[in-house]
């Protein structure tokens, strides 16, 4: 199966092959014994990579199972393969949900791909009022679209074997009041009243929620009403962070920490 390595997110060990191509599925077509992919991804396999029949690659979608395959038809449109072993990889035991307020589309992009290499089990952005960027209609389902494929390429890069689901961005006010009530929830802030994320207690948290402020942070008005539904003011350290650099510096070290509770 070519040499394999092993890569560790959060509390799980994943195991993958380096010399097979990667290639998503998402798990509503999944079958038992052949699974067959099509649009970009075929066309990636068969004209960029140029695969043949017999070639072996590797599955996922993006939901922890991954599976090893060969090659049993090809063309421009269409991959039909043959699985040869499937693993499932365990559920993680506690979640981190990303609440990034919407930025502009390149730092915005980036966020995601790096909050999909750290192993954030979600992202849904918010719309706060100092939210420049705002998308409806059939903009947003193109961008939805685009962000779910960025997101895609870049569990392929680093071969974690989940994408976070990605919701669409929904206004502040609806963000707080859909909670959970059992999550640990977090807030990173300027203000004088914070603790450092370290000095929580993770123990028996089913999930995490970090909301992250936009450009110029939330208002005052935002931050009273996200402390009403139950976030903590955090510090992530003395400098005034970017906002994307606040939500993977928040991720990384909620994952850390989750790690070793």
């Amino acid at each position: 199966m070519g040499d394999m390595a092993t890569t560790g997110v959060g509390s799980t060990l994943f195991c993958f092959t380096m010399s097979l191509s990667r290639f998503h599925l998402a798990p509503a077509h999944w079958q038992p014994e052949i699974l067959v992919f099509s649009g970009d991804e075929a066309a990636h396999c068969s004209r960029v990579l140029r695969r043949q029949v017999g070639d072996r690659i590797e599955v996922f979608d993006g939901a922890g199972r991954v599976a090893v395959a060969a090659i049993t038809a090809i063309s421009k449109s269409s991959v039909t393969t043959a699985i040869e072993s499937v693993v499932q990889h365990e559920a993680r035991t506690a979640e981190v949900h990303l609440l990034p307020a919407m930025i502009k589309a390149e730092p915005f992009e980036w966020l995601l791909e790096k909050a999909t290499e750290l192993g954030a089990s979600s992202v849904r952005p918010v719309i706060t009022q100092r939210s420049i960027v705002q998308l409806s209609g059939d903009q947003l389902e193109k961008k939805w679209l685009k962000w779910q494929r960025h997101m895609i390429e870049s569990a392929k890069q680093c071969h974690t074997p989940w994408v976070p689901r990605l919701e669409r961005p929904a206004a502040f006010t609806t963000v707080l009041q859909s909670l959970s009530a059992d999550g640990l929830k977090v807030m990173p802030a300027l203000s004088q009243r914070t603790c450092w994320l370290h000095d929580l207690s993770f123990e028996g948290k089913p999930s995490v929620y970090a909301l992250i402020g936009p450009e110029g942070d939330f208002t005052p008005e935002e931050e009273a009403s996200a402390e009403k539904h139950g976030f903590q003011p955090v510090t992530l350290g003395p400098l005034i962070l970017r906002a994307e650099t606040a939500s993977i510096t928040a991720l990384a070290i909620l994952t850390h920490e989750l790690r070793r509770s």
